[in-house]
């Protein structure tokens, strides 16, 4: 808006329609000097983050089945996709129990406070059977052979 651009041409560089652009320009505006309004990026930003409903509690979380069934079938060392998979074919009309894998690896990994990932380690504890195996030096094959 600094540049004088109409909301025609800045909808058209953005992708968007005039509409949206307009309305978000309108909802995000400032009093500037003289009575005018001026859209300040920064500020808008602040103000539309604070406005999401974030954090979103987790989906996992708030469902005891669904994470039991996720645990269930980690501690049998299935992979995150393989999950996935499975709940959309055992659950197809509960869109509750989908998520997608990087929700699952987010439980295990990313949050801090993962609850999947405390309650997996202590279902299994160090010598069950999902704990992390080492493999020795010698049974390690390498990705490439050396040929050369």
């Amino acid at each position: 808006m600094r540049e004088k651009a109409s909301i025609r041409t800045t909808a058209a560089e953005l992708g968007s329609s005039p509409s949206t652009v307009s309305r978000e320009i309108h909802r995000n505006r400032t009093p500037g000097r003289v009575s005018r309004w001026q859209c300040r990026p920064h500020a808008a930003q602040s103000r539309a983050d604070a406005r999401k409903p974030r954090p979103k509690p987790a989906r996992i979380g708030q469902s005891s089945e669904l994470r039991e069934f996720i645990k269930q079938h980690l501690s049998r060392r299935w992979s995150p996709e393989q999950i996935v998979q499975l709940l959309r074919r055992n659950f197809p009309d509960r869109p509750e129990m989908h998520v997608v894998h990087e929700t699952i690896y987010q439980a295990l990994y990313v949050q801090s406070r993962g609850e999947l990932r405390r309650e997996l380690a202590k279902a299994c504890g160090p010598d069950g059977p999902c704990a992390d195996r080492t493999a020795s030096p010698t049974s390690v094959s390498p990705a490439w052979p050396n040929t050369w």
